[in-house]
């Protein structure tokens, strides 16, 4: 089995997993990643704890009210994914 054929099945069990199983793969996979690949580890820790909040600002009304106005456009233009497209899209990332 290759490596793409191995990441779209454990993709596809951890859509399939409840809560509690994906607690035990998180746990597990942090013991596998701590053990063959510690360096991933310390490199992502660092993007996690960073504040992604020093990128946000405020917006004035002006602007909010121009993001709804063009949002709504283009729905309206059917410019925009269905839900099940944008899950799809989202899932490779």
């Amino acid at each position: 089995m290759g490596v793409e054929r191995i990441k779209e099945r454990l993709h596809l069990r951890i859509e399939q997993a409840d809560e509690q199983m994906l607690q035990v793969l998180v746990e597990m996979t942090e013991s596998l990643f701590r053990t063959y690949q510690p360096q991933i580890l310390k490199e992502k820790e660092a993007d996690l704890n960073k504040d992604y909040t020093e990128h946000l600002r405020p917006l004035t009304r002006e602007e909010l009210t121009s993001e709804i106005e063009e949002s709504m456009a283009d729905y309206e233009r059917g410019d925009y994914l269905p839900l099940d497209e944008s899950s799809k899209e989202a899932s490779s990332w």
